[in-house]
């Protein structure tokens, strides 16, 4: 049905329990799985089509609920094993849903996200690279900047953390890195993302 994947941090371990659906044909189911999962107090990470990932750990009763929970809304539970790409974006989504993704905190040197995805999947990087490239048309390295860009965007828009503190939580070594890597990707600054955004927001709410 399932496979559990574990993802060690500093602080608390991050599960990622992916499953197969059948029966969801279109957005309207995602939303709906979307929300009886959360009304029922599960953490989603994801939903798309014939897809759902919910954070861990999960007890054998919780997973019973899941699986009556989707049966009541006409959906099933499929038997097949979850591909290493999609368990490779499982395990990022998890790493990226921190609020701290400092790896140097409390001097975790296991705390890279790319030893985890090793420990985790019991394969090599260079392998699961490789095979995500294949499968997602895009490197592993450009899947994980962009993840990590995200949450920036998050803490900027969300937060009145500074720079320094954005990059120190994003996993950024300096705010020089964090920096060239938002402009090359965005084509702004940080702090010009920051402040268009809010002014998007200033007007949307007025």
């Amino acid at each position: 049905m399932f496979d559990t994947q574990t993802v060690s941090q500093p602080a608390k371990a991050y599960l990622s329990v992916p499953f197969r659906v059948k029966g969801m044909v279109c957005q309207r189911c995602v939303e709906e799985v979307r929300n009886e999962l959360t009304k029922a107090g599960f953490s989603v990470l994801d939903v798309r089509l014939g897809y759902v990932s919910i954070q861990g750990p999960l007890a054998a009763d919780e997973e019973k609920q899941i699986n009556e929970l989707l049966a009541s809304l006409g959906f099933g539970v499929l038997e097949t094993p979850v591909p290493l790409q999609q368990q490779v974006k499982d395990l990022v989504t998890a790493y990226f849903a921190q609020n701290d993704l400092s790896e140097t905190k409390n001097g975790n040197a296991g705390g890279r996200l790319s030893t985890q995805l090793q420990e985790t999947l019991k394969v090599d990087f260079a392998t699961i690279s490789s095979q995500f490239a294949r499968m997602e048309g895009v490197t592993l390295e450009k899947y994980i900047i962009q993840c990590r860009l995200d949450k920036v965007k998050e803490w900027l828009v969300y937060s009145d953390e500074t720079l320094t503190e954005i990059a120190y939580r994003t996993g950024y070594s300096s705010v020089q890195h964090l920096s060239n890597q938002f402009r090359q990707q965005t084509g702004l600054t940080p702090s010009h993302f920051r402040q268009l955004r809010r002014q998007k927001q200033a007007l949307q709410q007025g």
